[in-house]
């Protein structure tokens, strides 16, 4: 079954926006921002249940918190190597 012209057509203009050079920075920031919100979801919130269970703390409450702010610690990791990146960076020569 073929796809709706008009989904054609969206799904061409957005590959060809991705595409474009001048949005890296942006879909980079996008994309961490993204991948901290599934690592929290996925790994951080789950071992913080099974911690709980296994050793009866309250401490799941800090984790959980962590598993939240992972997104948000991405996107400023992110924003901070892509500003450093416009620099004149060089690798380290030491030996």
């Amino acid at each position: 079954m073929a796809a709706p012209a008009q989904l054609q057509a969206l799904l061409k203009a957005v590959n060809t926006l991705l595409r474009k050079r001048r949005y890296h920075a942006v879909l980079a920031l996008l994309k961490g921002f993204r991948n901290g919100a599934v690592y929290g979801v996925k790994i951080r919130a789950p071992h913080a249940l099974v911690m709980t269970f296994l050793f009866r703390s309250g401490r799941s409450t800090c984790t959980c918190c962590h598993a939240s702010c992972l997104p948000c610690a991405a996107l400023a990791w992110r924003r901070a190597t892509s500003l450093n990146s416009g620099g004149t960076h060089s690798p380290c020569t030491q030996r």
